[in-house]
């Protein structure tokens, strides 16, 4: 590889508050070497003093930090605080600086048709490297780096993004996060059988689970059926009918979908047929003629198993789509509603040393997508941490954005909290982060994970066996039909946070969710390890940040009047007039609500639920006057320091101090409209 003082230099050091797109002409070029790379650029940059840096298997990576898996990446992209661009983890797919004068500088790199880019670091340089990973030829235009310089850290990265869909060899392949139409089950409250079952399911198990989620009481909308339901051989697909452990195929457990219950049934499916491909005798018939011949090579974890001969889908978008429509359309013809599908970052993996293998993943992820929008009613992408994965999510609008949750491990779940928030920067301006499964039981963080999957606005499913559920974790996500209280956009690190190592240093690590009503959650959480006192705090600035992933991203002013902290732990509600430290001594989250306040009135909410506010809507605020309508009744709690009484037209208003009042209101009705009067 030539040193990088001769590359050539794509030079950003003049960067003023703007955004770009870097492309390159090829003209019938092939790859130098084995790693597919047509061209490498060192990136010049203004000077920072902190960076955030986006790879695969960095440095605390429970699985394995610096794993030579490329180019899969898995769902195991990671943000790491770093100071210089030494010793970057390889393939790198984002960049966020911290530059001089409170200038941001957001680095994209970029997928085309045919073409992927990624970053690696060479002598304390940032290195930009192109290519189509395999032995055939580019030609003419591709796009390899988007960037933008902002003021504001989440303005660069929404701008560096806009950069990228703005051209025409992008904007065809994926779309904003706001313009995909969302799910409707994933709106709903669910259950998924991997964390507590793995592949140990059978079609007795899941009916019992179906029975026991009925009488759970719990309002549980739909289940997600995961892995060990496929028929395969030696880690390959065989057919599409489930294993020996379903005689009867799905239909006993499709008898418990009904529509005031268990309304939706999801089916969890392997992108590439299974985790080693589609066997090379199978039952599939006349799809053959659509499959190639490849070489399993297995991952660097699979110490003991040894390359063997697969099949995959023929490059091209006839052939991708001949594929994934019969996959999809064989779940949707058992009953299934939406699917999970995995593992579509080792689809390169599969076509490395073949012509095309950029251009032949992006056509299996195109025609995976086309095919849940003909069968399924939703797509939840799994394992799909790498670029070409994330460029070409156009229809789906749901993807992972973290590694596994593991039940009872404090490390893991230390770094599932931050990586699942840490990655919306820059997988959360196209997709809704997927914070996966989660147990109410957990001893070590089943509050905490519940809370942060209310605050993703993506699916929540919990995994407990479904008799060992905790109900007081998980009444407060939903509504009594199962409704998910949702947040405008999804939670993101509050800027300061994006640039420290919560785990290293003895710092708090805080997001931010806006909520409706101009109400914002802000949790904050000790992930030091090992675990040492850190000082939190929740500041009036934090505000301004709500709307930071609200597309465009929107700046939030405080109203006149100011703001009321809500403090969910200590139930109290004090004006935020200045910051609001306090210790936290160990690992653990403190959730506090920022309430404008308007008129005199602030409105805290539907305190039973984790986003309280969201669950009231305000008509109307007069100084003597609150009007407000709940999307379904319960506790009801506000705020007015004015007044000396309040009377409610639908139940008793009773001083709970500081200011706070709780309203007593009739249980589950939807719709109903409270007025509040000030008195006093």
């Amino acid at each position: 590889m030539a040193t990088a003082d001769r590359m050539e230099i794509i030079d950003l050091t003049a960067a003023t508050p703007s955004a770009g797109v870097q492309t390159i002409i090829v003209h019938n070029e092939r790859a130098r070497g084995a790693d597919g790379v047509i061209r490498s650029f060192r990136v010049a940059t203004p000077p920072f003093d902190r960076a955030c840096y986006w790879a695969a298997y960095q440095k605390y990576d429970s699985m394995a930090p610096f794993a030579d898996n490329w180019p899969e990446g898995a769902n195991r992209i990671q943000p790491l605080a770093v100071t210089s661009f030494q010793n970057l983890t390889p393939h790198g797919m984002f960049v966020l600086l911290r530059g001089a004068e409170g200038r941001f500088l957001a680095l994209l790199p970029v997928v085309g048709p045919r073409c992927m880019a990624w970053f690696e670091s060479q002598d304390n340089h940032l290195i930009l490297k192109a290519g189509n990973l395999g032995t055939g030829p580019l030609d003419g235009e591709t796009p390899i780096l988007a960037w933008a310089c902002e003021t504001d850290p989440y303005a660069a990265c929404h701008a560096a993004w806009g950069a990228a869909l703005a051209h025409p060899t992008v904007g065809w392949s994926t779309r904003w996060r706001s313009e995909k139409p969302y799910p409707e089950a994933f709106r709903y409250l669910g259950w998924c059988s991997w964390e507590q079952y793995h592949g140990a399911i059978s079609s007795d198990l899941l009916v019992e689970a179906a029975q026991a989620i009925e009488e759970s009481g719990l309002p549980i909308r739909y289940m997600l059926i995961d892995d060990g339901h496929l028929d395969e051989k030696d880690r390959q697909l065989v057919r599409f009918r489930p294993n020996e452990k379903f005689p009867e195929g799905w239909a006993p457990l499709m008898r418990f979908k009904r529509p005031d219950r268990i309304r939706w049934m999801g089916l969890w499916l392997n992108f590439n047929g299974y985790w080693h491909g589609i066997h090379p005798q199978n039952d599939f018939g006349g799809l053959n003629e659509h499959f190639m011949e490849v070489t399993y090579q297995p991952m660097i974890q699979e110490k003991n198993c040894a390359p063997k001969p697969a099949r995959i889908p023929r490059t091209g978008y006839v052939h991708a789509v001949a594929w994934y429509d019969a996959m999809i359309g064989a779940a949707r013809a058992a009953g299934f509603d939406f699917v999970k599908v995995d593992n579509q970052a080792k689809s390169l993996r599969f076509y490395m040393g073949t012509d095309q293998p950029v251009e032949a993943a992006a056509s299996n992820n195109q025609a995976l997508e086309t095919a849940c929008a003909r069968h399924m009613d939703g797509l939840i992408n799994c394992m799909a941490h790498n670029a070409v994965c994330i460029f070409n999510t156009r229809i789906g609008g749901v993807g992972r954005c973290s590694e596994d949750y593991a039940l009872g491990k404090p490390d893991r779940a230390r770094r599932h909290l931050h990586n699942s928030y840490g990655n919306i920067p820059w997988l959360g301006q196209t997709l809704w982060g997927d914070h996966d499964m989660f147990h109410s039981n957990d001893p070590f963080a089943g509050v905490q994970m519940a809370l942060s999957k209310a605050l993703s606005g993506g699916p929540v499913y919990v995994s407990d066996a479904p008799r060992e559920f905790v109900p007081e974790n998980i009444r407060p996500l939903a509504y009594d039909d199962g409704e998910l209280l949702r947040p405008l956009a999804p939670a993101a690190p509050l800027p300061e946070s994006l640039f420290i190592d919560p785990f290293s240093e003895a710092a708090p690590y805080r997001v931010i969710a806006p909520l409706a009503g101009g109400a914002a959650a802000v949790c904050v959480y000790n992930l030091t390890e090992p675990e040492r006192p850190v000082e939190g705090w929740v500041e009036p600035a934090d505000y301004a940040a709500a709307g930071a992933m609200i597309q465009p991203p929107q700046t939030w002013a405080a109203p006149q009047e100011g703001l009321i902290v809500y403090d969910g732990r200590a139930a109290t509600a004090e004006p935020l007039f200045a910051r609001r430290s306090f210790t936290m001594p160990a690992f653990g989250d403190r959730l506090f609500l920022l309430c404008p306040v308007r008129e005199g009135w602030a409105v805290i909410g539907r305190t039973d639920k984790y986003l309280s506010p969201a669950a009231v809507e305000v008509l109307r605020a007069t100084p003597d006057e609150l009007l407000v309508r709940m999307v379904e009744s319960g506790p009801l709690r506000i705020w007015n320091a004015r007044t000396s009484r309040v009377l409610s037209s639908e139940g008793e208003a009773r001083a709970a101090g500081g200011g706070l009042w709780q309203v007593a209101l009739p249980a589950g009705r939807r719709g109903l409209i409270v007025r509040l009067s000030a008195s006093g």
